[in-house]
């Protein structure tokens, strides 16, 4: 019943009657009066009385119907009613935001006091919002804007050589193509280790000056096998021997490129190389048996990673982390507050040295801690590739002999020429002039393979060279002559060409320039958990390393990272920012790395990053502070008189900002009342506080003015006689206009000295406007139900639905435990991370079953579809009923008329439409609903009926479009009876929200209305 017929009649009703009553025969004295003119006085007198009495009956309905809080049409109405029940109508809540300041490098650290204000740039149609921040905040120039690490030392060794991708070269001339080989050279050439890699691709970047080398991989079983070789070298290196020296031979031809077909080849140059000889220790067996390994594995087949737009949708709906709410909730750990590496240590070091407080951490961070690399003596790219001299030298030709045999039968003998050999050992001459091989460098020599078995490069280097004219092998030309350095110093340890075949087959890879090295470009994404080879070890969603040291941050700061997101399929053009809690900030350098430095690593609390970013395009703010909508006042409210009682004053500003809190209305008011200097609390009620309490109450009245009641001397204290002795201090600002876009907070109201900018990287969010009537007609009754405890399960969804910010809650049991839903005021969203869910999930447990597990869901979104043809009545035109229609729909089925797990019925739309004035009938065509998943397949071409057109199986489910004969050629499809929405339950497993049904307004096209012509 939405109204009472409460009026004893109308204008008509009571002058028909008075004029009735002068012709009754209880009345003898007007008998006489027997004109009913109208401009007779008579008549006009009872004109009058009837215009008065209607007037009298219309208010006398109005008050009856603002007497209940079902039939009340005026908000004051129920705002009053509300009191009766001791509800208050809920005043809105703050936005909430995070805000970064840049301060100047110029400037020594800042202390930006809570307090500080900021306003936003409105955008058309807006007005300038101001925030203030709720702490205060340390700020220094060196955290305007940290940098993730975009680089670090290369780590080429022995172990990681094999597996090596790519070279960082500190120049962008380094004239390398395809194919060419580097060496890198681990040790000096008698004692060391060479390798050669060859060149896929070379990348010059221009703007950073450097080059990016790829090298082609080496086969996996050959990283393997050195590997293993490696792990074996390890073991033996104290007991040395012939088993030893085998091992670092294989290791020595697999890093030079000697092709191995199969394991047997391997372990027979380990057993032709001292290997075999006796007994294998452990070592020489745990590798015999990685290398047979290596050569039999078969590749790791990976599954595709899923596409499409479902999963775009999925990474771009991502939701936050959940961090803590504020500094005093972070839990933290002695491990990870004085660890070792915890930046702690060293700002306790400067407790006992203050002297090198300004000093230390600078000195510290510049100086290289990574011990040089050990082995790498440089890597170097061989210029010239070269025959050796004769390679191209004519065939000795073929004598043939001849002679007689005693029948007179010619008989011929073929004896082949021979080319001789004139090499000498450790001397090489190259097939041309080449002037830049020059002493000192190193010479790769590939002789060719053989029948017998796979070559072996070698490596040798130059003791000098010369450009020298020769003759022989039947040509002449002149050769740069190249004298070995003779590694065994008996005039044998460099190279001798064996036979002819090696000379025409041989290899020179000669003219070795040594490569400037520059550190290795991180390639790995922020938020990515990374392997050393692609990355910085360790870094993940929780711990990102930046780019240089930084002192003074402390655990429980806000920083916010921001940058181009990877994790967003098929798009670079996702920018994202999230806030997250520092749990710890660590110290330290990679001691694998040569020439490292202490860089810092900031540790994030709980799972930290959601997202992935681009490591380039990221920025780490971290002179952040959270703030709220509203801006302070001070004023005097009046003047205090000991004579009175309930001394009411109103406050100048509305409206009073509210911020959400973990409390049983969800709001915090930001109120503080002074008398003489002296604080006075606010109470919820002065009949509950003694004669001298110091309290006072507030109200909201109906047109937002907040008044300010203190006592009368009986409950509550009366305020003493004084002038302007009662001041106040509050916010004014409240509701959705505080939630304003990223990037729109940039005026600095109040400018601490150094602070030279301000911007707010995410969106203000949490904004609610104050309860409206109809919410508030639905939730006084609920101020009975939970009764600021909760013991049913009922009482959880009657508490969340009178918090501050939530629009609808409900609740089950699953299992052992309670799962609550809600949806947002006005179907706002409502993020994990956001201060209203903090606090309400709180302030359920504080007033809850500490004992009993508890879950917060928001609520799942179904949209009605329904399409339908009306019949009008005669003399009704379609262009005036249908908007009727529309909004009568809209009224019914929109987001405040219905409930979470609240079923639509086809009777109900039906009797809804009928109940239009001008509606004659209603043909339903279609009646379903879509949600989220179906959307989701639809746009990636899996709608599961294969047709195409979303339509579903007529079954009502969430998805579905049932269709009439009209619309599909099927004729025995109905609309179904009702379209269900679940409550809260288990699916796969997995709990799901509570369904939410309603129309949505914003999209016009899910309510199709036609008129039917026939």
């Amino acid at each position: 019943m939405n109204s009472l017929a409460y009026r004893v009649g109308t204008y008509a009703d009571f002058r028909a009657t008075m004029q009735m009553d002068l012709s009754s025969a209880a009345l003898p004295a007007l008998a006489g009066l027997r004109t009913r003119e109208l401009d007779d006085p008579s008549m006009a007198l009872l004109d009058a009385w009837a215009v008065g009495a209607d007037v009298l009956s219309f208010y006398q309905e109005r008050i009856a119907n603002e007497g209940y809080l079902r039939t009340a049409t005026e908000r004051r109405s129920v705002l009053e009613l509300g009191k009766l029940l001791d509800y208050r109508l809920r005043p809105g809540v703050a936005a909430s935001v995070y805000l970064a300041y840049t301060i100047d490098p110029n400037s020594g650290p800042v202390t930006i006091p809570a307090g500080s204000r900021a306003q936003s740039v409105p955008a058309p149609g807006q007005q300038m919002q101001t925030f203030e921040t709720s702490d205060d905040l340390d700020a220094q120039s060196e955290w305007n804007a940290l940098q993730p690490r975009l680089t670090q030392p290369q780590n080429i060794s022995l172990d990681t050589i094999a597996g090596l991708g790519e070279v960082w070269v500190a120049s962008i001339s380094t004239n390398l193509k395809q194919n060419d080989r580097l060496l890198f050279q681990f040790g000096n050439l008698q004692t060391g280790v060479s390798a050669i890699r060859l060149v896929q691709s070379v990348d010059v970047q221009q703007t950073d000056q450097r080059s990016h080398v790829v090298l082609h991989a080496f086969d996996p079983a050959i990283v393997q096998s050195v590997a293993a070789a490696n792990t074996a070298i390890a073991a033996l290196a104290v007991s040395g021997g012939l088993v030893l020296t085998a091992l670092e031979v294989v290791r020595q031809n697999l890093l030079l490129g000697k092709r191995y077909s199969n394991a047997s080849d391997v372990l027979s140059d380990f057993i032709e190389s001292g290997g075999g000889r006796a007994a294998p220790p452990a070592p020489v067996a745990a590798f015999t048996q990685a290398v047979q390994q290596a050569f039999t594995a078969e590749g790791v087949v990976t599954s595709p990673a899923a596409g499409g737009f479902t999963a775009l949708f999925g990474a771009l709906t991502l939701p936050l982390s959940l961090q803590p709410a504020n500094s005093l909730r972070l839990q933290r750990s002695v491990s990870t507050a004085l660890g070792i590496a915890s930046d702690t240590r060293p700002q306790l070091l400067l407790n006992f040295a203050t002297p090198l407080i300004d000093t230390f951490y600078r000195a510290w961070t510049n100086v290289p801690h990574g011990d040089p690399s050990p082995t790498l003596s440089g890597v170097f790219a061989m210029r010239v590739t070269a025959s050796l001299f004769g390679y191209n030298a004519p065939s000795p030709m073929t004598i043939v002999q001849t002679w007689n045999s005693a029948n007179d039968q010619s008989v011929s003998t073929p004896t082949p020429g021979t080319l001789t050999l004139d090499e000498i050992a450790n001397r090489l001459s190259l097939d041309n002039v080449y002037d830049g091989v020059a002493a000192g460098s190193y010479v790769v020599i590939q002789p060719p393979d053989n029948q017998a078995q796979m070559a072996t490069p070698v490596v040798v280097q130059v003791a000098s060279a010369r450009t020298v004219p020769r003759t022989d092998y039947g040509i002449s030309g002149k050769t740069t002559q190249l004298t070995l350095v003779d590694t065994s110093g008996e005039g044998t340890g460099g190279w001798t060409v064996p036979d002819v075949n090696a000379l025409r087959g041989t290899q020179v890879y000669a003219q070795s320039e040594a490569l400037p090295l520059a550190e290795r470009v991180l390639a790995d994404d922020v938020g990515e958990v990374a392997s050393s080879s692609a990355g910085i070890a360790g870094d993940g969603a929780n711990r990102l390393t930046l780019d240089t040291a930084v002192d003074g941050l402390k655990a429980g700061r806000w920083v916010i990272v921001q940058g181009q997101r990877t994790d967003v399929p098929g798009t670079e053009a996702v920018t994202a920012a999230e806030p997250v809690m520092l749990l710890a900030v660590e110290q330290g350098v990679a001691a694998d790395l040569p020439g490292d430095t202490i860089h810092s690593t900031l540790v994030f609390a709980n799972s930290g990053l959601a997202y992935t970013y681009l490591r380039s395009s990221v920025t780490i703010y971290a002179n952040v502070v959270d703030a709220t909508h509203g801006q302070t006042r001070d004023e005097v409210l009046g003047n205090g008189s000991g004579a009175t009682a309930m001394q009411t004053f109103q406050l100048k500003q509305s409206p009073l900002t509210y911020v959400s809190a973990a409390t049983v209305d969800g709001v915090q008011s930001t109120l503080s009342a002074s008398v003489n200097g002296v604080l006075w609390h606010e109470a919820r009620n002065l009949a509950f506080v003694g004669a001298r309490d110091r309290n006072f109450v507030t109200a909201i009245d109906n047109a937002g003015n907040t008044n300010v009641t203190f006592g009368d001397g009986i409950h509550g204290a009366r305020l003493p006689t004084g002038v302007e002795n009662i001041t106040a201090v509050y916010r004014n600002g409240i509701g959705t206009p505080g939630n304003v876009d990223a990037q729109q907070i940039s005026l600095l109201a109040t400018k601490p000295l150094g602070v030279t900018q301000v911007i707010n990287p995410l969106g203000a969010s949490g904004g609610a406007d104050p309860e409206t009537r109809d919410q508030a007609r639905r939730n006084v009754p609920l101020a009975v139900l939970a009764l600021d405890r909760l013991v049913s399960v009922a009482d959880y969804a009657d508490f969340a639905r009178t918090f501050g910010g939530v629009g609808k809650a409900s609740s089950v049991k699953l299992g052992n435990q309670v799962r609550v839903t809600i949806a947002g005021a006005d179907d706002a969203p409502i993020d994990t991370t956001s201060d209203l869910y903090r606090n309400l999930l709180q302030a359920m447990q504080k007033y809850g079953d500490l004992s009993l597990s508890l879950g917060l869901d928001v609520r799942e979104l179904l949209v009605l579809t329904l399409s339908a043809k009306v019949g009008l009545a005669p003399d009704y035109v379609w262009e005036n009923v249908e908007p009727l229609v529309r909004a009568a729909l809209l009224n019914a089925f929109g987001f405040e008329s219905r409930d979470l797990a609240q079923n639509i019925y086809l009777s109900e739309v039906v009797a809804c439409i009928q109940a239009v004035a001008g509606v004659a009938w209603v043909d339903v065509d279609a009646f379903g609903s879509f949600d989220e998943a179906t959307l989701l397949a639809d746009f990636s071409g899996d709608s599961g009926d294969g047709d195409g057109d979303g339509s579903g199986n007529g079954s009502g489910s969430p998805g579905s479009i049932a269709t009439a004969p009209a619309m599909t050629a099927s004729a025995s499809a109905q609309p179904p009876q009702r379209v269900v929405a679940l409550p809260a339950r288990y699916e796969d497993g997995t709990v799901q929200a509570a369904q939410l049904l309603y129309l949505l307004a914003d999209v016009p096209d899910t309510l199709l209305l036609q008129e039917a012509t026939s």
